[in-house]
């Protein structure tokens, strides 16, 4: 599921603190309350210029989790708090999907994308045009939101549009309500916003799968919002949804400012 990749591309493992990254989270992944992942969130941005990494893996756990590790990384420029990818990567190997692929984008419009192993059962998904291509964001981009209002509440309400190398689809987040907590290492404390988020798929995905019908309907995903210390943006300290098959929470355990 392509929104589960853009929210639980932080079920991360093996990257360790690096010297020039403004933020270091590590986050755990819980199906059914059990932790079957963990991984971490490398943030480095400044006014000109920004860069993310991620890596990690899971155990498999029934339906709702399979075995696998993958890595993601994107750099790009910054235009008006804005993000402006230009080179993506993702390598996955797991149980359900294995590949990579690799993106090149400018001004927000792709440019370039290779997917290794090409896509399948191209008759049944919905063409993706040239159009969806433009004004878009990779996964991991679209993780980190810029917020000149810190945790005012309008924050929250906006649309990412993403594109992941297969699928095109926008993530609809809107006000839930604020709240206070703290990560496992207690070097985050404070308030967060919590957001709605509803999945509507644009084109690349097949309409006629279950799976995809199901995500576009669900209205439990919700996410944590946390400032990146005092630059004006947000990251996920924490998501959730409800599935047929039982619930999937990434949280965050340590939050670590660069000195």
């Amino acid at each position: 599921m392509r929104l589960l990749a853009f929210f639980f591309s932080l079920q991360l493992l093996g990257l360790s603190p690096a010297a020039g990254a403004d933020l270091y989270l590590k986050y755990k992944l819980y199906a059914l309350g059990l932790p079957v992942g963990s991984g971490v969130l490398l943030v480095d941005v400044n006014d000109n210029n920004y860069s993310l990494s991620a890596k990690g893996q899971t155990a498999a756990f029934g339906r709702l989790v399979s075995d696998g590790k993958g890595s993601a990384d994107v750099r790009g420029g910054v235009r008006d708090l804005s993000f402006q990818p230009e080179t993506y990567s993702l390598d996955i190997k797991s149980e359900d999907d294995s590949g990579t692929v690799a993106m090149t984008m400018r001004s927000g419009n792709v440019k370039d994308v290779e997917v290794i192993p090409p896509q399948d059962r191209m008759k049944e998904r919905i063409k993706v045009s040239a159009g969806h291509l433009k004004n878009v964001l990779d996964p991991l981009s679209a993780a980190i939101m810029p917020a000149p209002n810190g945790l005012e509440k309008d924050s929250c309400n906006r649309t990412l549009r993403i594109y992941d190398g297969k699928e095109r689809y926008d993530a609809h987040l809107s006000y839930k309500s604020t709240r206070t907590t703290k990560t496992a290492d207690r070097r985050f404390k404070g308030k967060v916003l919590v957001c709605r988020v509803r999945y509507e798929p644009v084109s690349g995905h097949r309409p006629k799968r279950k799976a995809i019908q199901e995500l576009a309907a669900n209205k439990s995903m919700e996410v944590w919002l946390a400032p990146v210390g005092n630059k004006p943006y947000l990251v996920p300290l924490r998501a959730a949804i409800s599935l047929p098959f039982g619930s999937l929470v990434v949280e965050a355990e340590k939050y670590k400012l660069s000195d």
